[in-house]
């Protein structure tokens, strides 16, 4: 009998053993598997916040939406990963998700710039009420290009101008050429050409325009009620200044463009009394450290004047082709002492990082000075210790996955990195750079495409939401005053669309 037991056992014992081994092998893989994960979450930049069972209810009829949507695009064949937004962009239009963003509070928009804020056709439209706006209809030259807008008095034409509302008028099909002309496409994400000239030109475009002081507020007035239309509360302007005039009182003191904007904003409060406003001086990288050095005394002096408007520094223009924040070390070295000077402290809101090339070194500048939020930061993922740097600083990147993508920057927004700052716990807001040049309004289209295409859930959007209102440049008391109105707005949404989604 016992010999029959051994046997037994040696027969089909031995293997049960190995079973139980192979059990306890997957058991410790799991347990491996499902700590790693946590961790992952854990360092995650939306790993602080917890949501309530009405923002989860919400996050699966999103994460249903989307999926359906996905499925209809390939069902119909859209090649939606390799197209570019211009055309995308009535498929976006058409989405129930776009409706949603559309509606979603957005916080703040904290990266856009004053050349880019405001529609385009309306820009055609507006400036053609105007008798003294002119058009340069001839080939390019060293002083102007073609399709630019300006104004000037009669007798004071230069050659090569001609009235715009005329020009519009004789040519019914020049008013759609020069809508294009003021907008910048990437039709084809394969085909590479220098992009950042044909950039620029949008802006060079209008930036006649601007200084004109009429038109001036009005323009601003347009660009800041679509975005409090948009669910926009706060906006912070890179903002180029310049002396505005009139042909009644010739130029004005550069101030004038800060007190017009705050009567503006007065205006805006009238309807949406939420609605805040801060300035970011922004001048050059093509300068050199002296001249920059000018523009830096220049903004302390306003700031000076405008402590509660005025809220830092920024340099603007093609990275690859102006100079490195490094070149302007003198500059910076200056801050403490002009600080002392004024009263006033300047923090730097550089960009930095708006590259694909590991050879832009701008970001390692950015964790050793006050700069507080990076503009744009692609290229932060290659260089590692400064990314441990600015998340320990807890400093915040301002994405615009739209502008890098018509840019040449990121072709497939999956492979956006912003994606991988968000897992590895950088903190991000979503922004729009410079919508109106590329032909579109407010944030729900950067919203839209982040979620879609970075796999985001209700927890990103929240705390990509509400970043933009605590890395905001707004003071305390006004912080928490903008936070308190947010807090409701996100709780409205989220019963309304709870409500409306089944």
């Amino acid at each position: 009998m016992m010999k029959k037991y051994i046997t037994y056992l040696l027969f089909f014992g031995f293997p049960l053993f190995g079973c139980q081994s192979k059990v306890a092998e997957n058991s410790a893989y799991q347990q491996n598997w499902m700590q790693l994960e946590q961790q992952n979450k854990a360092i995650a930049f939306d790993a602080d916040v917890k949501l309530s069972d009405a923002e989860i209810s919400l996050d699966q009829k999103l994460f249903q939406i989307r999926k359906d949507f996905l499925a209809g695009a390939e069902k119909q064949k859209v090649s939606l990963y390799n197209s570019s937004f211009n055309e995308l962009k009535p498929l976006i239009e058409s989405s129930k998700l776009f409706e949603i963003f559309q509606s979603m509070p957005k916080g703040g928009l904290l990266h856009t710039h004053s050349g880019g804020i405001t529609d385009a056709k309306w820009v055609i439209a507006a400036a053609r009420k105007y008798k003294e706006c002119y058009i340069y209809d001839q080939a390019d030259t060293k002083d102007f290009i073609f399709g630019q807008l300006a104004f000037f008095q009669d007798g004071k034409v230069p050659k090569g101008f001609v009235s715009l509302d005329q020009k519009l008028s004789s040519e019914p099909g020049f008013e759609k050429q020069l809508t294009e002309l003021l907008l910048l496409k990437r039709e084809s994400l394969c085909t590479y050409s220098d992009y950042w000239i044909e950039f620029e030109k949008r802006f060079t475009r209008i930036s006649l325009l601007l200084p004109y002081r009429p038109f001036f507020k009005e323009y601003y007035k347009k660009g800041f009620e679509d975005l409090a239309a948009n669910k926009v509360q706060h906006v912070e302007i890179r903002c180029v200044f310049d002396e505005l005039y009139d042909f009644q009182h010739g130029k004005y003191p550069l101030k004038t463009s800060v007190t017009d904007l705050q009567e503006v904003v007065k205006e805006i409060q009238k309807k949406y009394p939420e609605f805040s406003l801060k300035l970011i001086y922004s001048s050059f990288k093509f300068l050199d450290p002296q001249a920059v050095g000018k523009q830096l005394e220049t903004a302390f002096e306003l700031k000076k004047e405008f402590p509660d408007v005025i809220s830092g520094f920024d340099l603007v223009a093609d990275e690859a082709a102006g100079n490195s924040i490094y070149s302007f070390r003198e500059d910076w070295a200056k801050l403490n002492e002009l600080s002392k000077k004024y009263g006033v402290k300047m923090p730097l809101f550089l960009h930095a990082g708006e590259s694909v090339s590991v050879f832009n070194k701008n970001m390692i500048d950015i964790a050793s000075l006050d700069n507080p939020r990076i503009g744009h930061g692609l290229n932060l993922i290659y260089f590692p210790k400064t990314m441990e740097l600015i998340k320990k600083q807890n400093k915040l990147v301002e994405v615009s996955p739209i502008s890098n993508q018509v840019l040449g920057y990121v072709s497939d927004l999956r492979n956006h990195p912003a994606r991988v700052l968000l897992s590895n716990g950088i903190q991000c807001s979503i922004n729009s750079d410079d919508p109106s040049v590329y032909g579109y309004e407010g944030l729900g289209y950067d919203f839209w495409v982040a979620y879609v295409y970075w796999e985001l859930d209700v927890k990103a959007l929240k705390k990509l939401v509400f970043n933009s209102i605590n890395y905001s440049s707004l003071n305390e008391s006004e912080k928490k005053q903008s936070l308190t109105y947010l807090n409701k707005q996100w709780d409205d949404f989220v019963k309304e669309m709870n409500g409306r989604l089944k």
